[in-house]
């Protein structure tokens, strides 16, 4: 990865200290700046880090006959408005190069849900949420029609590298199954998930998490075509449409937030069938109650039985105080969008 890097940044140094060289006549510095929004394309399916709710779209309910329904939902992370500027050096009146610099904010898209009820009429429903904010940069060749005319034509082609950014993940979930407080219980307080287990029914729990996905350096393709209109020798205005093509893979997803609430009524009754003193049960849960294992997931090439891949306190591999551990998977941030902005001319 380091000598990937180094290699990107002496062919950008290269290509600057040949502009450098070029005929001082024809040689021109500008800058542009430009606005807009893109939608996703060569969209594929999008996964859910947290397993509470499922890397797929799934409805179901008990209305009647029994249905179930299941799909995958498609999209694309890198729909949304963006903003960018970039400094470039025409070598010659039809050929530069250019450094772009943008950020994305995405659209919020809906990753997962879940919305099932059980045969006995308890309903587990969850949602999970995402955007994403990206700082990139685009070093392209540039390739322009005559800048003495009004309308200029012009293409650029070149790479694209996401330099810094987090997808945010937000999860909504309402469990009146207690399937939730079953699996994470043991994890929080194991004393007090075993005095559980003698409850005839399940603990409901409404959750709240908010989580940060981070990514390893990837390297994407862009290209840009447009048009623009001089003014003056200084100035001029321009639309311009692009197209980005890139996946990353993804590195880690730390928690940021968490809540957990049991309801009041629930907890007295607990409290009464457990014969406890009121107050002792423990309703409500936040973000430094959890330990290790659920605040942190980094995702590995490979999962084997010696990783931290279970919530299962009997598993061999088990260990609370450490990340859990999935397989990775890689997001798309594939756009085409349409932009509008100006240029300066520096003379």
């Amino acid at each position: 990865m380091k000598t990937l890097k180094l290699n990107l940044l002496f062919s950008i140094l290269f290509l600057v200290s040949y502009a450098q060289e070029g005929d001082s006549k024809n040689g021109r510095m500008y800058f542009t700046f430009k606005a807009g929004y893109s939608i996703g394309v060569a969209n594929s399916t999008i996964g859910s880090p947290r397993s509470e709710v499922g890397n797929r779209i799934l409805v179901s309910s008990t209305d009647g006959d029994y249905s179930f329904s299941q799909k995958n939902p498609f999209g694309s992370r890198g729909a949304g408005a963006q903003i960018a500027t970039s400094f470039a050096y025409m070598i010659s009146k039809n050929f530069g190069v250019e450094m772009e610099f943008s950020f994305l904010r995405s659209s919020k898209i809906l990753d997962a849900s879940r919305d099932e009820t059980n045969d006995q009429g308890f309903n587990y429903f969850a949602e999970q949420y995402s955007y994403t904010n990206m700082f990139r940069a685009a070093p392209m060749l540039v390739v322009s029609g005559s800048p003495d005319n009004k309308f200029i034509p012009y293409a650029k082609f070149g790479i694209l590298l996401p330099l810094a950014g987090k997808t945010i993940v937000e999860v909504n979930i309402n469990d009146g199954i207690g399937e939730l407080a079953e699996q994470i219980l043991p994890l929080i307080n194991p004393e007090l998930a075993a005095e559980f287990e003698d409850l005839p029914i399940g603990i409901p729990t409404t959750s709240f998490i908010k989580a940060k996905t981070a990514g390893s350096f990837s390297v994407g393709f862009a290209a840009r075509l447009g048009c623009e209109y001089a003014f003056n020798s200084n100035w001029s205005i321009f639309g311009e449409m692009e197209m980005n093509m890139l996946t990353i893979k993804a590195k880690e997803t730390k928690f940021t937030e968490f809540s957990t609430e049991v309801p009041a009524e629930l907890v007295a009754v607990a409290e009464q069938i457990l014969d406890k003193e009121p107050g002792s049960i423990q309703g409500t849960y936040g973000l430094y109650d959890l330990p290790e294992i659920l605040r942190l997931t980094v995702y590995e090439n490979e999962i084997t039985e010696a990783s931290n891949y279970t919530y299962d306190v009997n598993s061999p591999s088990f260990n609370k105080d450490a990340p859990f551990q999935q397989v990775t998977f890689r997001d798309n941030y594939n756009s085409f969008g349409l932009m509008f902005g100006f240029k300066y001319r520096f003379k």
